[in-house]
């Protein structure tokens, strides 16, 4: 399996996102986002960041785990057909689930959090942690200002909120007045 990140925010994006946050509260922008703005509204997770795209190239990715992403509705997956009249390598209806296949996955910052909170859980398989997981590694390498904001909801707000949580969550539901 391989990952490539072939789109991530350029400074023109981040520009354009600083305007489309100041237009809310009727201001113009005067100086350019820097590191600490960028992450600010990163974790405040303003509408903003819907601005910013990513890409990603996953070459190999067993076809299940595909399944597993493409369910996050607001991320596009563009995955490799197995149908049988658009290729010639194997019969589709006798391909074992872990064939690899090749996707991109084209996401905006705010997905990509909400992906990070829920595939990298334990609940997660671990395959599909995997490959998320080493997603958020290249997005922290290429932009920084995401570091600490691509970790499981229970990591980064100190809770859980899964039904049927991991020991870990246990825990921390055991911790808070949940008012139930």
């Amino acid at each position: 399996m391989n990952i490539t990140l072939l789109k991530y925010p350029t400074d023109e994006d981040w520009a354009f996102a600083k305007q489309c946050a100041l237009v809310t509260i009727g201001k113009e922008m005067k100086t350019a986002p820097d590191m600490e703005w960028n992450h600010s509204i990163l974790r405040a997770q303003h509408s903003p960041i819907r601005t910013l795209q990513f890409a990603f190239y996953l070459e190999g990715v067993p076809y299940w785990v595909s399944t597993h992403l493409a369910r996050h509705v607001h991320a596009q997956p563009f995955i490799r057909s197995q149908r049988n009249d658009r290729q010639d390598e194997y019969d589709r209806n006798a391909a074992r689930q872990d064939a690899p296949v090749d996707m991109i996955w084209y996401m905006n910052a705010e997905e990509l959090i909400a992906i990070a909170e829920k595939r990298l859980c334990n609940l997660a398989a671990p395959e599909t942690q995997k490959v998320v997981s080493e997603m958020c590694e290249i997005v922290q390498r290429k932009c920084p200002e995401f570091f600490g904001l691509l970790t499981t909801h229970c990591w980064r707000f100190g809770w859980c909120e899964e039904m049927n949580p991991c020991e870990r969550g246990k825990l921390l539901q055991n911790g808070r007045n949940t008012g139930d």
